[in-house]
């Protein structure tokens, strides 16, 4: 089963000591979260049922109800987990980078977990995509993450901005609006058509960046 974290799993097995209640909860939780990124793949939002998902898992079918009390709660959590791995990653990749460079490494590390955890990509896509319908229960607050991507992205080009490398004439925020909206879309179409060259979009792409951002000056 797949870890939406990168860390270790806890291997029952190594424990000598009985789990604690805390301990329990973390691992069924884990598991069928794990078991949601499964079934989202495989058979979307309508097949990833509270039912499914708990028997998944391993566990009774009302297990899964126990724990998140509905389907909207459970798909919350699970792109809260999504979204925490995905800055973690970005955030141990860019620390302390400014500018073209971070544009570069932040790139390098979005492909990198991509194409490590394609069925994580997938199960977000899915639930991004969810939650625009009208009618359904599931409103995560999508737009308080974008934003902050979009933030970051904004100060890596005054970053640049401060010392010369970037043009000054270029607007952070805007820039940030399209750099996010590139990746984002990229991304899409390659899940729709997994024959799309990703690897080659993504160094065409950095190049490109380079290219508009750069203060010929400097």
């Amino acid at each position: 089963m797949a870890q939406i974290s990168q860390s270790a799993p806890v291997r029952e097995e190594c424990l000598d000591r009985p789990k604690t209640q805390a301990e329990r909860t973390a691992l069924a939780e884990r598991r069928m979260l794990d078991a949601a990124v499964e079934l989202l793949n495989s058979a979307g939002m309508e097949g990833a049922t509270l039912k499914a998902i708990g028997e998944k898992a391993g566990y009774s079918r009302g297990l899964a109800t126990h724990h998140f009390g509905t389907k909207a709660a459970l798909f919350r959590k699970l792109l809260r987990e999504i979204s925490a791995t995905w800055v973690t990653e970005l955030n141990d990749r860019v620390r302390g980078l400014t500018g073209l460079e971070a544009f570069t490494a932040a790139a390098d590390a979005h492909l990198n977990h991509v194409l490590a955890r394609p069925d994580l990509l997938r199960a977000m896509y899915i639930l991004w995509f969810g939650s625009l319908d009208p009618g359904s229960e599931f409103k995560p607050n999508l737009a308080g993450f974008m934003k902050l991507q979009r933030k970051s992205m904004a100060n890596w080009v005054r970053g640049g901005q401060d010392t010369g490398e970037i043009r000054k004439e270029i607007d952070p925020e805007r820039m940030g609006e399209q750099l996010y909206g590139t990746l984002t879309g990229l991304n899409h179409q390659w899940l729709v058509d997994p024959t799309l060259d990703l690897e080659r979009a993504y160094q065409e792409m950095k190049r490109n960046i380079h290219q508009l951002l750069r203060n010929a000056a400097a």
